[in-house]
């Protein structure tokens, strides 16, 4: 009666082990670049959302064209009640706000006169980071 593995059942199993990582660990990558980008897509949807909300409130009191005069650190967490953005991805100046990811980057610049973050693609070709976040 055979109480132990033999050294080939061993290989076997280390070999299909290791094609199984080989299948598994791309698609985790991935997983967390598409995860990253949802991210990125909720912060600036909350970001578009807090500029008409503000808008709003000023058009209200009649104060401007109600649009933020500039968009830095400071007026996006005053807009959005305290929203953060995650310096891992963001970097704001004033009126531009740039997200890496994966080593893409796109740059958000504010127009205050519309009350618009548009996107522009410092990375050009099919996987574009505008393109996935602005869809």
């Amino acid at each position: 009666m055979k109480k132990a593995f033999t050294m080939i059942e061993l290989v076997f199993v280390i070999v299909a082990l290791g094609i199984l990582a080989m299948v598994a660990l791309p698609r985790l990558a991935s997983s967390k670049e598409d995860a990253e980008i949802t991210r990125v897509k909720a912060e600036i949807a909350a970001i578009r959302s807090a500029i008409q909300t503000h808008r709003g409130a000023n058009l209200l009191a009649q104060k401007g064209n109600g649009y933020p005069e500039k968009l830095d650190e400071k007026k996006i967490e005053e807009i959005t009640n305290g929203t953060k953005l995650n310096k891992k991805y963001w970097t704001v100046n004033e009126n531009k706000l740039t997200v890496k990811i994966a080593g893409k980057q796109a740059i958000f610049n504010y127009d205050k006169d519309k009350g618009r973050l548009t996107c522009e693609n410092s990375d050009k070709g099919t996987n574009a980071l505008c393109d996935k976040i602005d869809n």
